[in-house]
């Protein structure tokens, strides 16, 4: 059940924002949707009460009027430069909580620039914003709450007679992919008596994790994300509450490479039916592109137009894409778990995308 705080101006937007509460109780429970803070009791820190507000909530509307940047105080002062000003405060909470953040703009206002807003607040210029238009405000809205839905829905779990024939039908996957002697990597395989690296998890998981391809250590053990990069993901997973056995990992290439590369077209040509019979048996709610790589790899073959992003730029955002079999999954574009080992300040980004899924946990 996703629950939304409304983050406005008083003086900025107070009168849309009562028009936009009355239109989301049309879609959701009354208490589904928190659109004041009650008065913050006396001698409470109101950063670490407005912290808390946020933290109930999945989804945190800005409403932007036209006025929102601009908004003074009796001394001119702009509102969104002072640390004490709850808009900014919630934002930022929001925004290092990993909540799901949507820009909603009323009045005819568009998006700030990023000269109007403090540093801390940098990160929403790169949220997609939804604009609620006077003369189709309901319109406006019902695809508003409909985009919230599609992005908070939660993946409902399969029946044990479901879940038993998931588990048969990736054991079938992996003996044909053992038996795949025409692999490009066979020989390989075979000559240092590796195994092929299939994947492990929850064969009825809500989040699949992806990467490009197995490391020696994988392909020695027939496990992905065996040894310091399992770790790092093992960690990432513990901070949204989950461990490796609720979700399931595999790469776009089954088998060792040889040494550390890009993979080669035939390669992921030759293993992409076993990685769509493998979509196909999970049906994730969310997939989650672990590197550049494998970034690439699972935009073009769900022929989106950021497939020739830089990851660095599209990192942790929620890219909805119509699933083989029906309905709306996510793709989520993350850094490799090894390529935080080398820095700090990915290994920060990593854990601030992993946040993001908290949303479908």
């Amino acid at each position: 059940m996703a629950r939304i705080f409304i983050n406005y101006r008083r003086q900025d937007s107070e009168g849309y924002v009562g028009r936009l509460y009355d239109h989301l109780l049309r879609h959701f429970e009354a208490e589904q949707v928190f659109m004041d803070v009650d008065s913050i009791p006396l001698g409470v820190d109101f950063v670490t009460f407005l912290d808390e507000a946020v933290a109930q909530c999945d989804v945190l509307l800005a409403v932007i009027g036209a006025t929102w940047a601009e908004a003074a105080d009796s001394d001119g002062a702009r509102r969104l430069m002072l640390e004490d000003d709850f808009v900014r405060i919630e934002i930022e909470s929001a925004i290092r909580q990993g909540k799901l953040i949507v820009p909603v703009l009323v009045g005819g206002a568009k998006m700030p620039r990023s000269a109007d807003l403090p540093t801390e607040l940098h990160p929403i210029m790169r949220r997609n914003a939804v604009e609620l238009k006077h003369a189709q405000f309901a319109k406006d809205v019902e695809r508003l709450a409909q985009a919230i839905r599609n992005l908070t829905a939660v993946k409902a779990p399969a029946t044990a007679a479901i879940r038993a024939q998931k588990e048969t039908a990736l054991k079938a996957i992996r003996s044909d992919l053992i038996a795949a002697t025409d692999s490009p990597l066979y020989s390989l395989r075979q000559e240092n008596r590796f195994f092929p690296v299939l994947g492990d998890g929850n064969p009825d998981a809500t989040l699949l994790f992806i990467s490009e391809a197995p490391g020696i250590n994988e392909a020695k053990e027939g496990r992905p994300f065996f040894g310091q990069s399992g770790m790092v993901l093992n960690e990432m997973l513990g901070t949204i509450g989950l461990t490796r056995e609720q979700v399931f990992v595999t790469n776009f290439v089954l088998d060792y490479m040889g040494e550390k590369r890009e993979p080669k077209p035939a390669e992921l040509a030759y293993y992409a039916p076993f990685v769509e019979r493998i979509f196909d048996v999970i049906r994730p709610a969310v997939i989650v592109a672990m590197g550049g790589t494998a970034m690439r790899c699972l935009l073009k073959r769900f022929e989106q137009p950021e497939a020739n992003d830089k990851i660095s730029a599209i990192h942790g955002k929620l890219l909805p894409v119509t699933a083989p079999w029906g309905g709306t999954i996510h793709i989520v574009p993350t850094y490799h778990p090894a390529s935080v080992l080398y820095s700090a300040s990915w290994k920060a980004w990593l854990r601030e995308d992993f946040q993001k899924l908290k949303l479908f946990v």
